[in-house]
């Protein structure tokens, strides 16, 4: 199995993303939480299975039963998640 780590951004994402939840539902930005992690935990252990982004080193995942996309590049004994996006922002244009 693969580390996992995460960057400052990504964090930032997460805790933005919670925030954001919570003020609709404390259940609900749990559910969105734990499925952010499990989808990183997955990664850990397929860190090929998303497909290549137009950054050569990144690639993308999409979390399970959301709309939130987590951005991450593949390290020969861990997985850098980098960033965590909605499906509808334009999270393409990063460098």
């Amino acid at each position: 199995m693969t580390d996992v780590t995460w960057s400052d951004e990504a964090i930032a994402d997460l805790e933005a993303i919670d925030d954001y939840w919570m003020s609709y539902s404390e259940e609900r930005a749990e559910q969105i939480a734990e499925r952010i992690e499990r989808a990183a935990a997955f990664l850990a252990t397929m860190p090929h299975a998303g497909p290549a982004i137009r950054r050569a080193d990144a690639r993308k995942w999409r979390v399970t039963q959301t709309m939130y996309i987590l951005i991450y590049r593949v390290l020969d004994q861990q997985i850098d998640i980098l960033r965590i996006h909605h499906g509808r922002e334009d999270w393409q244009v990063e460098p």
